[in-house]
């Protein structure tokens, strides 16, 4: 919630409530015959962070759309980078740039390994 971007799990006793003005990002996994995934939404209840939200989501699409046969990974996540970043976030009379974080990453998945082969950055790199 708000400054975690990753994998945190609530822990027995833990009594985090969601609220109004907090950002949510749900992170889940899925297991299927050996085939194991993590994906993740991003959910908020202010509209003020409703440009956050339309930024990750535009930013997913442009990686999807520009994914092929013949892409390099760094330039999918030039990509994504340059969608992200071209939004602002106005915070209580602020204007915020949105930033990617640049240790997230999309990746391969290979049976029994959630995290494996390749990489997809959300940042520009010399990737192939």
């Amino acid at each position: 919630m708000n400054h975690v971007a990753a994998h945190y799990t609530p822990n027995p006793g833990d009594n985090t409530v969601i609220t109004y003005d907090d950002v949510c990002k749900i992170d889940f996994g899925t297991h299927v015959k050996g085939r194991i995934i993590d994906c993740a939404f991003t959910v908020a209840f202010n509209p003020v962070y409703d440009n956050l939200l339309m930024a990750v989501k535009d930013a997913t699409n442009t990686g999807l759309k520009e994914a092929g046969i013949d892409a390099r990974l760094g330039e999918i996540g030039a990509k994504i980078q340059e969608t992200m970043e071209s939004y602002e976030v106005e915070i209580k009379g602020r204007v915020y740039p949105v930033k990617v974080v640049k240790n997230l990453n999309g990746h391969s998945i290979d049976p029994y390994k959630i995290h494996a082969g390749k990489t997809v950055p959300c940042v520009k790199t010399n990737t192939n």
